[in-house]
């Protein structure tokens, strides 16, 4: 049986803002931008394999996604990435701990980060997403590894989407 996948990757803000003014309502409307959509297969707006997982890191603990040869699919299958597409890290309101995504030590995937010693912080209740029709590359052995730490405030549980091809 063959594979197929399509990904919708939501990463948008709408807003209206209403004021009442004499006999009449001024409004501000700000539109939110179409969904990302990538098709099957590799190459430019397109992704073959994810990963989803709801996860749990102690105070100050962290932990190394390596995504090259080490996570597992939906249907048990190594995932073997070329190019991250989509990310998505959403830090659960429940947490108390912040969240440092990025930053590995060694192996470290840049991804949309600028460096090798970039990372974000994501509070708890916060989310984010990064999104790339092009891809950013997954080199194994020397750039695969997605560090995700947890500080000293205390625990988080998170849920992290990765949209990926395989090359």
């Amino acid at each position: 049986m063959s594979t197929t996948m399509t990904s919708v990757i939501k990463a948008s803000i709408n807003v209206v803002s209403k004021k009442a003014l004499d006999g009449r309502d001024a409004v501000d409307r700000i539109p939110d931008l179409a969904d990302i959509v990538l098709s099957y297969g590799a190459g430019y707006g397109k992704a073959d394999m994810s990963f989803s997982d709801d996860r749990a890191l102690s105070v100050s603990t962290s932990e190394n996604l390596d995504l090259y040869g080490a996570l597992l699919d939906a249907f048990g299958q190594t995932i073997n990435a070329g190019k991250v597409k989509a990310i998505l890290i959403d830090n659960q309101e429940a947490s108390s701990g912040t969240l440092t995504v990025g930053a590995a030590a060694t192996n470290t995937f840049n991804g949309p980060f600028s460096g090798a010693t970039s990372s974000i912080d994501i509070k708890p209740g916060d989310r984010a997403v990064f999104v790339s029709r092009t891809g950013w590359p997954v080199t194994a052995a020397t750039g695969d590894i997605l560090k995700v730490a947890c500080g000293a405030q205390g625990s988080a549980v998170y849920r992290i989407t990765l949209v990926m091809s395989s090359s």
